[in-house]
């Protein structure tokens, strides 16, 4: 059995812009009892970024809803709505998104995965990325070919390509990461954050608080919101602490 301790997040704008193109959905149970959660951020603030994210986490949210969770019926139901996106509004041909989704159960955790947010899990007094960045950063690093130091000299570029989205333009591409949750749980429960790259470049600039911090889930989203915007958001910035009791 799972059972939601507590959950806190924040998600806001960028100064000056009108819309945020981040979205969350709020942990909810599936009928199986398990813990489904999600974040999108729509890609390029262009024409129906902000409309692709909303519906992209609409659709996991209504995929709940049908019963018990599947990561790929979620992926492929988001698709399917971001393409009608398109023939509502054809300024919205381009819109994309990308889209993470954590299945909490009581053995593992599966996450779906496409584009650069990141889902972390407490591990000690740190957290480890669970996700990979579908960015032509990552690929560049990964690839080998080229000089660490010189893909860092581009690396605020090559981050902001991303190379998996939701899209009507591409066929559905994504990731599915199994994680068995024996190693994570610290007193029987489990801690999980997912935030977009406007919240986590701030954290991997220091990424530590203190233990307190780091178990609360209100103090972590409180500290690490008031370290961005004592730094100055970049970016649209969001955050969800998730806390967990596995029985």
């Amino acid at each position: 059995m799972i059972q939601l301790l507590e959950v806190s997040s924040f998600s806001y704008s960028k100064p000056m812009k009108v819309e945020n193109e981040d979205f969350l959905l709020q942990p909810i149970y599936d009928s199986q009892c398990n813990l489904v959660f999600a974040i999108a951020d729509g890609v390029g603030s262009i024409a129906g970024a902000s409309s692709a994210s909303k519906s992209a986490i609409k659709s996991v949210e209504n995929s709940v809803s049908e019963g018990s969770f599947s990561t790929q019926s979620a992926f492929n139901l988001a698709k399917k709505n971001i393409n009608e996106l398109s023939l509502i509004d054809s300024n919205f041909a381009t819109a994309a998104t990308t889209l993470t989704t954590v299945y909490v159960t009581s053995k593992e955790i599966i996450i779906g995965h496409a584009g650069d947010c990141r889902v972390y899990i407490k591990k000690g007094n740190k957290l480890k990325q669970l996700t990979r960045d579908h960015t032509r950063y990552q690929e560049m690093i990964e690839e080998g070919e080229h000089p660490v130091k010189k893909i860092n000299e581009r690396k605020e570029r090559l981050s902001s390509v991303i190379t998996k989205a939701l899209s009507s333009q591409i066929e559905l591409d994504y990731e599915i990461t199994v994680v068995k949750i024996d190693e994570f749980i610290e007193d029987g429960t489990l801690l999980l954050s997912i935030m977009s790259d406007g919240a986590y470049d701030y954290w991997h600039h220091r990424p530590r608080f203190s233990d307190l911090t780091m178990s609360t889930p209100s103090a972590f989203i409180n500290s690490l919101r008031k370290r961005i915007e004592r730094r100055g958001p970049k970016d649209d910035y969001t955050c969800m602490n998730v806390k967990v009791e596995i029985k």
